[in-house]
């Protein structure tokens, strides 16, 4: 045994040439060579040319070469005591090989295709190291391929173990695998790797013989049904143009260096839907309960059936709830292309109970009957009350006791039909609850509600007032009543009848004491109203608020004093009053402090308000308005329902005068700006004249408010100087005053 080791990439690649025989090989290809029917299918092509050795090892040279990898492994002839296909030295991957195992080449020109062939043997598992093979399913190892130079791998083949133990595998044998179309570049690697190991002990196997060839791209592709070719070189590929047989048919694709051709024929076949089988269950005793249930094959599938002459399909072939009848099943596939058969369903008729005559008991006897009419089935037929458990040959049944009974019949052939029929019991009716409502007000809207039971129904109540009929009714409802006391009566079918008495009580109208109202302090607390239904309380102003509007007794507030309507109405009953309230303000009045020139006569006047009634004056008087001619503090007093309201005011008199400076400076300083009198007060009228030192008048005033700025009429500035003015006035008490005199005007 020879153990060599190989190492790091080779600088060098050794390519074999041999010149292959002068043959080409073509294979036609067709997705599907059984077509459906209305279908298509693509046609592609794989063939090889005169193709050159593009790598080549059999490891036994020594050191191989044309490799691109970093692992250990052994090269032996006679490993494990298995020999190789040609007794020579072969690559083993044992117990030195540590995961992930790889074998891979250099970069290849592999544009124009070809193939991958070599020798391998795995060993078999549970062997002692090195012979201990692959068992698990990921253990196996991959022939992939790389186009970005080992970025990223493709796997061309993957050869699971089978569980280790699988003959073809544990036995030296070739396998060869066509380049992908996707591997047809000019520089592609390939690589054996065995990616999952369970240790350097575990998994081992051999690669022998390896042959890498690459086609020469001389040679032409042609299909010859409709004449399209691949271009030169290009040796797999699909036909761009489906192809849609209508029968069987052959395609012939030729391969040509205009020296060597060859062909190869393909034969496509046209699949119909058929539907292969129908399951028939026939309905029983004339119900529709049979089925039909058929099973196709063929064509494009997406099957669907009809059975209504093609009105109405669906996804499935089971057909339910048939009856007896002929039945056309329609099969269409997805392409619209169908298949039709015929299937009868068979059976007898139903039995079918026609008639059911009924009698139900009276008097409280057990004297009911049931008399049956029978149609269809086959006679004779067996008649049972009670569903079958026991049988009469006779259609006729008396002195039933009330109840529901089970009518079944059945014919000779076990066809049966059944329902319920109910013997009334003859029992008096019974009323049920009964209830009233109210009469409101007098406005004949009471009720009365009742209902029955038992007795033979439906029913009729009667209602009387003493011996006076109200009026009948089939629902038990009476309205539109006046309140007192009634009698209630249920009547049932067969005149039996049951009866209670009961009340219908009543609301009376509202009661409200209010009339028209005088008050103060802005304010009213209703008492004594009743309303049993509910008050609406509103007025005529939003200046009149209700504590609760819809209370019965409501405080009633304004914001200000006024006469208000307020109305009351009922929510039930027609019942609406008016009432007005006067809110009296409280009184007020005020009198102004005086001062007068000694001899004038005051007049003091009372503030007077709507709502005052009486005034009463200190002095005794009782007027709005008195005169004063002393001095001192007078007091009134303005009076009305909601009080009193009072206030003093002062009396003086002093002797009247005028007075005024001798000095102004107007510069608006604010200070000392006018010319003016000092002191005045109780001036009936009143005159000034300001002239200059020629005697000419300057101003004139007749005011006694009056301000001079220093100005002219014309409002020109008067000249720095001295002017001289008289005043004349005559005070309220009729004396006359007279002044004259000097004032300096200054302008600073």
């Amino acid at each position: 045994m020879k153990k060599i080791t190989l190492l790091t990439s080779l600088a060098c690649l050794l390519v074999f040439v041999q010149k292959s025989q002068a043959q080409c090989t073509v294979q036609a290809i067709a997705q599907n060579t059984i077509v459906p029917c209305n279908g298509s299918t693509i046609l592609s092509v794989n063939g090889s040319g005169t193709s050159i050795l593009a790598f080549g090892e059999n490891f036994n040279n020594g050191q191989p070469v044309g490799w691109d990898f970093s692992q250990v492994v052994t090269i032996a002839n006679n490993t494990c005591g298995v020999p190789s296909l040609d007794g020579s030295a072969f690559m083993w991957m044992g117990n030195q090989s540590v995961a992930p195992r790889i074998m891979a080449t250099v970069p290849l020109d592999v544009s124009a295709g070809g193939s991958v062939c070599f020798e391998m043997r795995y060993a078999i598992q549970a062997q002692p190291a090195p012979c201990e093979g692959p068992d698990l399913a990921n253990e196996g190892v991959y022939l992939q391929y790389s186009i970005d130079n080992g970025a990223t791998w493709v796997t061309m083949n993957y050869w699971s173990p089978n569980g280790g133990y699988d003959a073809y595998l544990t036995s030296w044998n070739n396998y060869c695998e066509p380049i992908p179309v996707a591997a047809q570049t000019a520089s592609t690697k390939f690589r054996w790797t065995q990616l999952a190991v369970s240790g350097a002990p575990y998994d081992h196997w051999g690669l022998d013989n390896i042959s890498i060839t690459a086609s020469v791209p001389s040679y032409t592709i042609t299909w010859l049904h409709d004449n399209y070719s691949y271009p030169t070189g290009v040796y797999t590929g699909n036909n761009p143009t489906p192809v849609s047989p209508t029968g069987t048919t052959s395609y012939v694709v030729m391969m040509t260096d205009s020296t060597n051709t060859c062909y190869d024929t393909i034969t496509l076949t046209i699949s119909y839907p058929q539907i292969d089988n129908v399951a028939e269950n026939n309905p029983t005793c004339g119900s529709s309960n049979g089925t039909l249930d058929a099973t196709s094959s063929g064509g494009a599938g997406g099957y669907t059936y009809s059975i209504d002459n093609g009105l109405t399909f669906q996804n499935s072939g089971t057909f339910t709830g048939l009856g007896i009848n002929n039945y056309t099943i329609i099969l269409v596939d997805q392409n619209n292309c169908s298949d039709t058969v015929q299937a009868a369903l068979l059976g007898v008729d139903s039995v079918n109970i026609a008639d059911m005559v009924l009698t139900t008991t009276t008097c409280g006897l057990d004297n009911g009957i049931i008399d049956l009419t029978v149609t269809g089935g086959t006679p004779a037929y067996q008649y049972s009350l009670n569903g079958g458990n026991t049988f009469s040959a006779s259609p006729l049944f008396n002195n039933l006791v009330p109840g529901t009974y089970q009518v079944y019949v059945e014919d000779v052939n076990g066809c049966f039909d059944s329902t319920n029929a109910t013997i009334y019991p003859s029992t008096n009716p019974l009323l049920g609850q009964t209830t009233s409502t109210l009469e409101f007000c007098s406005l004949q809207d009471g009720s009365i509600t009742t209902s029955a039971t038992l007795g033979v129904g439906p029913y009729v109540f009667v209602l009387h007032q003493g011996p006076t009929l109200v009026g009948t009714d089939l629902s038990g409802q009476f309205n539109n009543l006046n309140s007192g006391s009634y009698w209630v009566t249920v009547i049932d079918q067969i005149g039996c009848a049951d009866s209670t008495q009961i009340v219908v009580d009543s609301i009376p109208s509202p009661i409200s004491p209010m009339t028209d109202t005088v008050l103060c302090n802005l304010e009213l607390q209703v008492y004594g109203v009743l309303s049993y239904t509910g008050s609406n309380w509103t007025a005529n102003s939003p200046n009149v608020s209700f504590s609760n509007a819809s209370g019965q007794n409501p405080l009633i507030t304004a914001d200000i004093a006024g006469i208000y309507l307020i109305n009351l109405q009922d929510t039930v009953c027609n019942f609406n009053e008016t009432f007005s309230l006067t809110f009296v303000a409280d009184p007020y009045t005020s009198i102004i402090d005086t001062t007068l020139c000694i001899g004038e006569t005051a007049t003091l006047a009372a503030v007077q308000q709507p709502q005052n009634v009486s005034y009463a004056w200190s002095t005794g008087a009782t007027t709005p308005t008195i005169q004063v001619t002393t001095p001192g503090n007078y007091l009134i007093s303005a009076t009305n329902m909601c009080g009193t309201s009072t206030d003093t005011a002062t009396i003086d008199f002093y002797f009247c005068d005028i007075e005024f400076p001798n000095v102004f400076t107007p510069n608006n300083d604010g200070n000392n700006d006018y010319f003016q009198m000092l002191f005045y007060g109780g001036l009936s009228t009143f005159e000034c004249i300001i002239v200059n030192r020629w005697g000419i008048t300057v101003r004139e005033f007749n005011n006694p408010a009056f301000q001079w700025d220093g100005t002219d009429e014309k409002g020109d500035k008067m000249e720095e100087g001295v002017y001289f003015y008289i005043a004349r006035t005559i005070t309220n008490a009729g004396d006359e005053i007279e002044k004259h005199g000097l004032v300096h005007l200054v302008i600073e």
